[in-house]
This record gives C-alpha cells, sequence and structure tokens, in this order.
C-alpha cells in the first residue's frame, strides 16, 4: 500500500509540472509586415524642351516609418523616404534629376516601421523608356478645358491631370489617372464630377497653372493601371495657362 501511495505521489508531482509547463506564455508574435513593398519607376519629361529623368521611389505597408526608411541605388547613393500626400501607409521620395538615363539597377528598400521591425526589400528598374507625349493642341472654353497629344508608341495608358505650378505637398486639382492608348484627347469639364480631388473653387482667376498629360508603361507581368508603383516608366509633357 505504501508503493502505491508512493506511485501515486510521483504521477501528481509529474502531472503538476507538466501543467505549469503547458501554462508557460507563448513567445510574442513578430509582424513580419508581408504588406510591405518598395518600388522604383522611371519619370521622363520635357522641360523647356530639353528630356530630362528622374527615378521615383514608392514605398508602403502599415506602421511605416518615413523619417527612418530609406532606398539605396545601384551606384550606392542613399536616399531618405518621406511622407506622401497619398495618405497614410504610403511613402515616396526623388532621385538625382540628369540629362541621360543611367538609373537602371538593382535598388534596395531598407523599410523601418512604427514597432521597430525592420525589413528589406528590392526593386529592379529596367533599362526601358518610352516617347514624350508631344502637346499638339490646348484650348479652354467656358466651363471646359481640352487638351491633346500625339500617340505614344509602346504606352499601356495615358494620364490626364491639372495642377499648381509648385505641386510640393498638394494634390492634383484634377487627375485622370488610367485613359487608353486609343485616346489621344481629352476633356476636362470643369463641373467637380469625375477626376476631381480638390474643389473647382480651388482655380483661381488670373493665376498660371499646368495642364500635364503623362504616357505611361506597366512593369512586365503587372495589370494594366493607374497604379504608381506599378508603372515601369513615366514620360510627360506639360503646358502652362492662365486661368
Amino acid at each position: 500500500m505504501k508503493k502505491q501511495i508512493q506511485k501515486f505521489s510521483i504521477l501528481f508531482v509529474l502531472a503538476g509540472i507538466l501543467s505549469l509547463t503547458g501554462c508557460k506564455k507563448d513567445d510574442p508574435i513578430v509582424n513580419t509586415h508581408d504588406d510591405a513593398y518598395g518600388d522604383v519607376i522611371l519619370k521622363k519629361m520635357s522641360m523647356m524642351g530639353n528630356v530630362k529623368y528622374l527615378p521615383i521611389f514608392f514605398a508602403g505597408g502599415e506602421g511605416i516609418v518615413g523619417d527612418e526608411s530609406t532606398v539605396t541605388a545601384p551606384d550606392g547613393t542613399v536616399y531618405t523616404l518621406k511622407e506622401f500626400w497619398a495618405g497614410p501607409g504610403i511613402l515616396t521620395g526623388k532621385g538625382e534629376m540628369k540629362n541621360v538615363f543611367d538609373f537602371a539597377g538593382t535598388y534596395t528598400f531598407k523599410l523601418k516601421f512604427d514597432d521597430g521591425y525592420v525589413k528589406e526589400v528590392t526593386d529592379v528598374l529596367e533599362n526601358v523608356e518610352i516617347g514624350i507625349p508631344f502637346i499638339q493642341s490646348f484650348s479652354r472654353d467656358t466651363g471646359e478645358i481640352t487638351v491633346s497629344w500625339a500617340a505614344v508608341p509602346g504606352a499601356d495608358l495615358y494620364c490626364v491631370k491639372l495642377t499648381e505650378l509648385d505641386i510640393a505637398g498638394t494634390k492634383p486639382l484634377f487627375k485622370m489617372a488610367q485613359l487608353p492608348t486609343d485616346r489621344t484627347s481629352y476633356t476636362i469639364h470643369l463641373d467637380g464630377g469625375q477626376g476631381w480631388l480638390r474643389p473647382v473653387s480651388d482655380l483661381q482667376s488670373g493665376t498660371e497653372y499646368y495642364i500635364v498629360v503623362a504616357a505611361k508603361k506597366v512593369e512586365e507581368g503587372k495589370e494594366v493601371s493607374g497604379k504608381s508603383h506599378d508603372f515601369q516608366t513615366s514620360s510627360c509633357n506639360k503646358i502652362k495657362f492662365t486661368y
């Protein structure tokens, strides 16, 4: 009987140890931020008749911190990403504008999040560019603005915007982000309807504005859409007018 009591005592102790082990707190779950991304596109611009090239960086993910996120170019230059007007969780940055396109290669994004997690992602900018949409005509009538342009071979879509001359920190007044390539003209109706991102009343009489036309090509394998981070390259032209 004594042996049997000892046997039960040992089993009771073992059960208690197993029970305590089972109650141990799990290690905290680490958020690996699978929604994080980094992307670089080539922006090609006509400036006073001269063609300029500029790499534009996009990055995103929930809780991303702009001041502590960077991108390193193929030549080793490090650029800091900053908050972008498009909304929370989206960052952008700009490289160095040049007269020649020598930006192709692999870009490494070091993304910092508000929980302290740091993630590296890469994106390759291919050696691909398309022509600039030459603006052929522009007219402004009561209640509308019309612009037309020459077709651009290789483009996947066109975009038309109305902006201030200084667009830093602002949204475009008007943006039609995705027009098919069989369109080579567009009329902006000054009615506050489709395409208006801000009130028409923001247009001030006697003030200069830009109409911007961009031809865009998406990255290989990406769906044709107006999402900036899906572009391979964007070639743009603009015309200044007084409202």
